[in-house]
């Protein structure tokens, strides 16, 4: 945006104030991304100040011919939420799922798997999303709920698109076989 450029150049010349302004405009949606992560709405809030706070110490480094504001802001957003995890949030649960097992599950069947949508699925949805690292978390998030295209996750995330792609089937089978794994135990 235009007169993003123009108040970021006049905060660098010395009209800090205009930041709150331009941090105004994605206060929202940096909370809501870290609050992903940080399930305390106390916790959140903090990691999206701090959030903030990086973003207005760091604005002299923004080159807008890389990124857009949103997506450099959603950057820091995403690498302090990560820090906040791993620094308050210790112990995940993590369910090892065998490579092979990845393999083998066809990617119509994990598909099918995922695209259930009745009360029952969901829940099991969301107990094996839990079960993914913070940053397979994170993925899922910005890809499948907020609906970002691959290159501007690639530019949050700071991975190559191929990585990411790849990334994203690999946890799509992993939420597959996870879920599978939950209904059998359910089951016995």
């Amino acid at each position: 945006m235009q007169d993003e450029t123009l108040l970021i150049r006049s905060i660098l010349d010395g009209q800090t104030e205009l930041f709150r302004l331009l941090a105004g405009r994605y206060a929202n949606e940096v909370l809501r991304m870290v609050a992903r992560l940080v399930p305390s709405q106390e916790e959140a809030e903090e990691a999206a100040q701090d959030t903030l706070l990086e973003a207005f110490r760091s604005l002299a480094r923004y080159d807008a011919r890389q990124a857009g504001f949103r997506t450099w802001l959603m950057r820091i957003a995403y690498h302090t939420a990560l820090k906040h995890y791993r620094k308050h949030h210790k112990s995940v649960t993590i369910v090892e799922v065998k490579q092979e097992w990845l393999s083998n599950i066809p990617d119509d069947e994990a598909d099918a798997l995922l695209d259930d949508t009745t009360a029952d699925r969901v829940e099991l949805m969301e107990r094996a999303i839990d079960t993914l690292k913070p940053d397979d978390q994170m993925l899922l998030s910005l890809y499948y709920f907020d609906d970002r295209p691959i290159r501007e996750i690639a530019c949050i995330t700071e991975h190559e698109e191929s990585y990411l792609r790849s990334r994203l089937q690999w946890i799509r089978k992993r939420l597959a076989i996870t879920i599978k794994t939950l209904e059998n135990n359910e089951e016995k």
